[in-house]
């Protein structure tokens, strides 16, 4: 088993305490349990994901239809392209998206005293998007409640009227599972943005909050680099 100690030592990184407290609780692995790769016949749907879901580790299913959690090996041996300036940069990757973007924990940066989270493209840019990982956290918690594409919502929870309210109980169990380590008014925010009314268009749903996002995100989150974007590779 792949120990945090080891993590650190490997990405010559210091965790924030958030990051490590989860990692302890068994929350950073969205294959827990079970080894990589999954036995003949076997699969993270229909044998991984069951075992899951009542318990969720982050973000689950509030990260969003593309994102997923590095595993902790995943993460040991994350193996960085060539084309990445790892000299200048110093990233420690923890998640990624089905398109090939990485979130990371950016080293280069200290903002009161904890490393900002970066979301690297595929292209040659690289974006700031939280001052830290509780930070983050929230953002995608928050993101998970607007904009939802009814395509991809019809993909997992099927094309019924109400699949939009699977996919709020399911937000609501992600919810319960990160309670005890969130901030506080954080959680009331997801909490009254969760039970919203459901807002539908004819490609998107959301949840009717009293404030949009980009108000929240804009006066929960906004700092001078948010959104600030640089080249990364060499």
């Amino acid at each position: 088993m792949t120990t945090l100690e080891q993590l650190e030592a490997k990405h010559n990184f210091t965790y924030p305490a958030l990051y490590k407290t989860l990692f302890e609780a068994d929350k950073l692995n969205w294959m827990r349990g079970f080894d990589e790769p999954l036995e003949k016949n076997k699969t993270w749907a229909d044998d991984v994901y069951p075992t899951l879901k009542e318990n969720a580790p982050l973000l689950l299913h509030s990260g969003g239809s593309d994102f997923e959690l590095l595993t902790p090996d995943e993460i040991l041996h994350f193996e960085f392209p060539d084309d990445w300036d790892t000299q200048t940069h110093h990233f420690i990757p923890f998640a990624k998206t089905a398109e090939g973007n990485v979130y990371t924990f950016y080293k280069n940066i200290s903002i009161d005293g904890e490393n900002p989270v970066v979301l690297i493209w595929e292209d040659d840019e690289a974006e700031i998007i939280s001052k830290n990982f509780e930070d983050f956290i929230f953002r995608k918690m928050l993101e998970a409640a607007d904009d939802i594409d009814k395509e991809d919502l019809e993909a997992d929870y099927g094309k019924e009227e109400a699949a939009i309210e699977r996919y709020r109980a399911d937000l609501q169990i992600d919810l319960k599972s990160i309670q005890p380590y969130l901030n506080p008014t954080y959680i009331k925010i997801l909490e009254d943005t969760y039970n919203g009314e459901v807002l539908s268009t004819l490609i998107s749903y959301g949840f009717k909050t009293s404030k949009p996002l980009k108000e929240n995100i804009s006066e929960m989150l906004d700092f001078e680099e948010m959104g600030n974007t640089f080249d990364h590779e060499k």
